[in-house]
């Protein structure tokens, strides 16, 4: 029988993002950073042995600057997976990524503040290099699943990261454009950067519901919070199907290095839940 405190592949779902899973089991996994966003729940998807939770809860109940990210992240590498997939909402900031668009991003801006955004806060001083937020493998099947759902992707994207829970203003849209940024959201960090902490890679697969707070001259798909749940209900039938494709194709046993010391690592995973 197999266990059920052990994952290949951990999946943190953006809004109303639940899965159903064969063999499904709920764990109470304490962290030393508190309760998760909601009980990890373990299974088979995809051929794959997973762990999965929903990031801000399953009545979206969490803001995004009172996500545990941190427990969230510990509890699923807690259970041994060598890879991270997520999915979130996000708006576009350019025409090239208007709404009813599929993004597996490549890079982020970090604009959030406050927020517990690294594991060593505690002990000797490390320091991880995070020139690419997402590994290049996972991304490469990210995209190939994509793809076979016949809808419209982009393989590349730069993710601003606000505070939240406002959207942005105008002037704020149209800097974050201007820095470089294909796509906004509020969810996107801490949450890679501690996964690569703790050695586990990660992908994301975005969807753009609206255009932050409008691109060009044209305003009618400037965001609204119905309109970004009405939108992401109606893409989380591709979503699931692209995140069940990725994790049949994610080589069993796949590890990458992100290049956290090892004994760093360790130290964090064996501190006392409480």
């Amino acid at each position: 029988m197999t266990d059920a405190r052990t994952a290949e592949i951990g999946f943190i779902g953006g809004v109303g993002q639940r899965i159903d899973l064969e063999d499904e089991q709920e764990l109470d996994l304490p962290t030393p950073y508190g309760p998760t966003s909601t009980p990890v729940r373990t299974g088979v998807l995809g051929g794959k042995r997973v762990a999965v939770l929903v990031r801000r809860g399953l009545d979206d109940v969490l803001q995004p600057a009172n996500v545990p990210y941190r427990a969230n992240v510990w509890a699923l590498a807690s259970l041994g997976i060598g890879a991270l997939v997520t999915t979130a909402a996000s708006g576009g900031l350019r025409e090239s990524f208007a709404p009813g668009l599929f993004v597996v991003p490549d890079q982020v801006i970090d604009r959030t503040e406050g927020r517990d955004a690294t594991f060593y806060d505690e002990g000797p001083a490390v320091q991880l290099s995070f020139p690419d937020p997402y590994e290049s493998t996972l991304r490469g099947l990210a995209v190939e699943a994509l793809a076979r759902q016949h809808v419209r992707y982009r393989d590349f994207g730069c993710v601003v990261v606000n505070q939240g829970p406002r959207y942005s203003t105008r002037a704020e849209s149209r800097w974050h454009a201007a820095m470089g940024g294909d796509l906004v959201n509020s969810t996107a960090m801490p949450e890679a950067i501690l996964a690569q902490e703790l050695n586990v890679p990660v992908v994301n697969i975005s969807f753009v519901t609206d255009s932050d707070a409008g691109v060009g001259s044209e305003h009618a798909d400037a965001v609204t919070a119905e309109m970004v749940q009405r939108r992401i209900t109606r893409a989380r039938p591709v979503l699931l199907d692209t995140v069940t494709d990725l994790f049949r194709t994610i080589p069993a046993g796949f590890r990458r290095s992100t290049g956290a010391p090892a004994q760093a690592v360790a130290e964090v995973l064996a501190r006392r839940p409480r």
